[in-house]
């Protein structure tokens, strides 16, 4: 072959690209879903006791209550209240807490309120909080669910730092206008860990890891490290909570619910009670993310983490169930009129009355703050312009709470719900504590596993690949930072390795499949958990022929890195599972992408700021499929990929594109490069001449210079002839 032939390569691409790919191999037989077995364990909870009149109730014994898990009566191990600095037994003696356990998390959600007397109650309320009577070591933060989720304030004591920053939570505002303040705090925290001292780190970032920190420092941490070991480890539970997965931006509920989720996992790392008041209009909950919204009810409930709903229309004129009591009305009624005609005629409505009753249900949006509230130890604060009775007995709860334990005898995790409850044996008292949990493997449940992820991970944990599910992952390198390698993990799912659930009344067909990918490093930590859970409306044409592509947005620092990844097939059980290594190194100065094949060009996108496939004006949709299948001379595969010059050199950067086969150069050419975007990036798109290759597989390796550095990146691609 001649290298002339070989090294044609043609800058730019100027309409969507439609490429003939290679038919995938069947797959394998199903295998049997997995049940994980353990070992026994404790449960921890954390209960709150009121008399009748709402005061707090201190002079509980074990013997007062009866604890309740999964239908059998339990016996309690352990049993203390927490006040304070201060554990006290039943039998009154007195114990110091760990720096840790002293430490109390309060974090103030916001949503988006869109109506100005929302926006001033929720900061009435929010402001009346902070100011109020704390308990000892009680450390605030401020969030917003506003599109993504977003931080305008770290854990901290100070007062007026938190009015602030409850005052910018209720301005109304659009996300872009928190989104650089977010940024910036996030990487000051990720400063201050490689800097405990708080030398160079950004005036909040350091008063609020120092006031937080300030909870241990009379107290020594594990190996003498006192506050400073209280405050890495504030800053890092912070950090963990805003690990949201940005493929959820924007996506209503389903948003709400993951980041929800996100703060959950993170706070999962503190001991102890930990509190989210979530400020919002209310919360609809469609029937398709139940099981979502059950699985963030058990995390929370694992975490001890208790969610209070704070309603922010205050008093209202109008009933939030006042539509759904109209709508249950007519279903009742269809009912009615089913069982007492006679003439043997059913009308539409009739049929649909069972369907009519649950939607009912679903336009009551007090409803699931209410059951979030008070499924994990919690309340729903509403319909009231008076807070202050609600924010005290918050502030009281926060302080003190009684603390058991118990264990349950689990020795087969199936991840089925197990309910608990507490009642207590004199008939004046009220208890309030977590209305269950999945039973899930303790050495998953840190990771805030979720239901549908257990046979994922198993799949990944027993080490061997499977192709019961065909799919295609990938890591896709993107730009180099100092807090690491943004990185993309793709999964490509061709939907007719999926078995369609088909609904005749509808007459269509839907898939319904489960996705996970572990990023571990090299002594088999996971650095990164990464899932998903979908179910789609397909048609025929569509199960035929189309790919669903997965997207997973993580940040990784340099090193080498294994990607383990798998597949479920919710409907048939079936499990595919793959792993691949990913090596990211340090950034030194020049730096390129991943090469990612190009699916398709859709020139009138109008991209996000940021978006990682922009070319032009428009944006680029990747594949991991590699293998073209050419039908004529004149067939050109096109490649995606950018250079990230290092502004510190005057020296423009230049691309060399070499071919390799069998390890063997076949020839190297310069490719020439368009200046950089505004954004500091050359997005490039150059077509390969697959049409005049022969078959057989083939290395591209692209190799970045700017003044003395390089960098480099290749991909390999499989010729077929038609």
């Amino acid at each position: 072959m001649k290298s002339s032939i070989l090294l044609s390569a043609v800058l730019g691409i100027t309409a969507s690209v439609a490429l003939s790919y290679a038919a995938p191999q069947a797959a394998a037989p199903a295998a049997q879903t997995p049940t994980i077995k353990s070992g026994t364990e404790e449960v921890l909870l954390d209960v709150v006791i009121r008399d009748k009149k709402g005061k707090p109730v201190n002079d509980i014994k074990p013997d007062d209550l009866t604890v309740v898990d999964n239908g059998a009566k339990q016996t309690v191990t352990s049993f203390r209240l927490v006040q304070g600095k201060e554990a006290i037994s039943h039998t009154g003696a007195t114990t110091t807490l760990d720096p840790l356990r002293q430490v109390r998390l309060v974090t103030l959600c916001f949503a988006a309120l869109g109506e100005p007397n929302e926006r001033l109650t929720a900061k009435k309320a929010a402001i009346d909080l902070v100011k109020g009577d704390q308990g000892t070591n009680v450390y605030y933060s401020v969030v917003m669910i506003n599109g993504r989720l977003l931080v305008l304030q770290q854990f901290t004591s100070d007062k007026d730092a938190l009015v602030k920053a409850i005052e910018r939570a209720t301005t109304g505002g659009a996300p872009s206008q928190y989104l650089a303040e977010s940024d910036r705090i996030k990487a000051d925290l990720r400063r201050y860990l490689g800097n405990p001292s708080g030398q160079g780190l950004g005036t909040d970032a350091a008063s609020a890891t120092n006031s937080a920190g300030a909870a241990g420092a009379a107290n020594a941490g594990p190996a003498g490290g006192g506050g400073s070991f209280v405050q890495a480890k504030l800053t890092n539970i912070m950090l963990d909570m805003l690990r949201f997965d940005a493929a959820y931006q924007g996506d209503g509920t389903r948003m709400e619910l993951e980041s929800m989720k996100s703060l959950v996992a993170g706070l999962a790392g503190l001991p102890g009670r930990k509190t989210i008041l979530y400020f919002t209009w209310g919360m609809y909950m469609p029937t398709n993310l139940d099981e979502m919204f059950k699985n963030l009810k058990s995390a929370a409930n694992r975490a001890n983490v208790t969610f209070y709903g704070l309603m922010a229309q205050g008093v209202r004129t109008w009933s939030a169930s006042g539509g759904a009591t109209e709508q249950l009305n007519n279903a009742t009624n269809s009912v009615k009129n089913a069982v007492t005609a006679d003439d043997g005629r059913v009308s539409t409505d009739q049929i649909r009355a069972a369907d009519t009753a649950e939607s009912a249900g679903r336009n009551n949006t007090d409803l699931p703050l209410r059951e979030l509230s008070e499924d994990t130890g919690g309340f729903l604060v509403g319909d009231s312009n008076d807070l202050k009775v609600p924010l005290r007995r918050i502030n009281e709860e926060v302080a003190s709470y009684y603390e058991l334990s118990y264990n349950p005898g689990i020795t087969n995790y199936d991840g089925s719900f197990r309910k608990v409850k507490v009642d207590a044996d004199r008939k004046d008292l009220v208890v309030h504590t977590r209305n269950g949990y999945f039973a899930l493997p303790p050495d998953l449940r840190g990771e805030g596993v979720q239901t549908f992820e257990l046979p994922l991970f198993k799949a990944i944990s027993d080490g061997l690949a499977s192709k019961d599910v065909e799919y295609r992952a990938a890591g896709i390198l993107l730009q180099p930072r100092a807090e690491g390698t943004d990185t993309q993990v793709f999964v490509e799912l061709p939907l007719r390795t999926l078995s369609p659930k088909t609904d005749p009344a509808k007459n269509t067909q839907s898939v319904h499949f489960a996705m996970a990918a572990l990023v571990k490093d090299g002594k088999g930590e996971v650095v990164q958990k990464l899932t998903r859970d979908r179910s789609l409306t397909v048609t025929a044409e569509q199960l035929k022929a189309g790919n669903f592509t997965e997207r997973f947005s993580a940040s990784i620092p340099a090193g080498k890195y294994s990607l383990e990844t798998a597949v479920m097939d919710r409907e048939s059980g079936k499990i595919g599972a793959q792993r691949s290594e990913l090596i990211i190194r340090e950034k030194k100065g020049v730096a390129v992408s991943s090469i990612t094949p190009v699916k398709l060009y859709n020139p009138n996108a109008k991209p996000e700021p940021g978006e990682p496939f922009q070319y032009q004006n428009g944006t680029i949709s990747p594949t991991l499929l590699n293998t073209l299948t050419v039908a004529n001379a004149d067939a050109t595969l096109p490649l995606f990929f950018t250079v990230y010059p290092d502004a510190s050199i005057s020296a423009k950067p230049t691309m060399e594109i070499e071919f390799l086969q069998d390890g063997k150069p076949l020839g190297k050419l310069p490719l020439p490069l368009a200046d950089a975007d505004a954004q500091g990036r050359i997005q490039t798109v150059f077509s390969v001449p697959a049409g005049r290759f022969p078959e057989g597989t083939f290395v591209i390796h692209a190799i970045a210079t700017q003044g003395g550095t390089t960098a480099d990146t290749r991909t390999e691609i499989t010729i077929k002839k038609q």
